[in-house]
């Protein structure tokens, strides 16, 4: 099924099918794959974590921090996913991740711990580096920030506009009654969110942004939160590559969250092959004209990996060592 996924580069079992190797016929085909979608004993820690904590371990050596993104979108029919997400190099790289059966709206702040356990369980093999976390708005929950500082992560949150806060000396604010002046950012140090829950407060408003953005960070420089801010919107490219970009996994008719959990641990496989397979580009530069035209001021490893591996396999040339790039050569892009 990974194989078939990369060359159709759709998620429909049918298509899938067209490109599975074997004499079966396209239909038993298509009936095997359901069935491993239906398997109750198919699950991420089994297929999918064994490779990831290694991955996570490689990464955590090249760059000496970990940033993680957590984020949800729609996906399959009525169903959402919640993802967290690793960032490298420029990407996101799915780690962890939960479907409910829910058209839209939030997931339940119980969802974001569980997958925060896991994560925790995940880093806990691996040596101690800086972990920061990133969320939007849904992710700034008390018990959420409350655990974010109990297992000694780094944070930047957005938080709404009339979320309340105390300062030290108990005087309360709300983020819409602040300007920042002729500054760029407001920095507030240990406000107090709820009981037990003290956190620093930042106001930014920069060019890059329409509107002020209020975070809520353990950070000691606003400039720093806001800097890290910055990289969460990379999980958004990671769900265009899974949907429009490459997948098409919004076009699942799937209305089981654990089956669409299932295709996940493909989509996640295949989705981290082609982005090493594409870091092979970003080393070899003189490969880039043969299979990608380049726009200034892009340089999507996914895209490229697609392009290389369509290129190879339409010349009948020999794929490379792909995560000897991807998990061991420290790639500038």
């Amino acid at each position: 099924m990974l194989t078939a996924l990369i060359d159709s580069q759709h998620i429909s079992s049918g298509k899938m099918a067209d490109k599975q190797p074997g004499y079966s016929q396209a239909m038993s085909q298509v009936k095997k794959n359901d069935r491993w979608l239906e398997n109750k004993w198919v699950d991420a820690d089994t297929f999918y974590t064994p490779f990831i904590a290694r991955l996570l371990s490689a990464i955590s050596i090249q760059m000496g921090e970990l940033v993680f993104v957590i984020d949800g979108s729609v996906i399959g029919t009525s169903c959402q996913t919640l993802m967290v997400s690793v960032r490298w190099k420029g990407k996101a790289l799915p780690l962890l991740w939960k479907t409910i059966q829910a058209p839209k709206g939030h997931f339940p702040q119980e969802d974001h711990l569980l997958l925060l356990g896991q994560l925790s369980k995940l880093l806990s093999g691996l040596p101690a580096v800086r972990c920061v976390m990133l969320g939007d708005g849904e992710y700034d929950g008390q018990d959420w920030i409350r655990e974010l500082q109990k297992l000694r992560f780094e944070y930047v949150l957005r938080t709404a506009k009339d979320t309340l806060l105390s300062t030290y000396d108990t005087e309360k604010f709300q983020g819409k009654d602040l300007g920042v002046g002729q500054e760029t950012s407001l920095f507030i140090p240990d406000c107090k969110l709820s009981k037990g829950v003290f956190t620093h407060f930042v106001l930014g408003h920069e060019t890059g942004f329409k509107e002020p953005i209020y975070l809520l960070t353990n950070l000691a420089l606003g400039l720093l939160a806001t800097g890290y801010y910055r990289k969460r919107f990379r999980i958004e490219t990671l769900f265009k590559d899974f949907k429009s970009q490459g997948f098409h996994l919004h076009q699942s008719k799937l209305l089981d969250p654990e089956k669409i959990d299932r295709l996940l641990i493909i989509c996640g496989l295949a989705y981290l092959w082609l982005v090493g397979l594409g870091t092979i580009l970003a080393v070899r530069r003189a490969w880039v004209k043969r299979v990608y035209k380049v726009q200034k001021g892009t340089f999507n490893l996914f895209t490229i990996g697609k392009r290389l591996y369509n290129y190879l396999t339409k010349n009948r040339l020999r794929i490379p060592n792909i995560f000897q790039y991807f998990l061991k050569i420290n790639v500038s892009v």
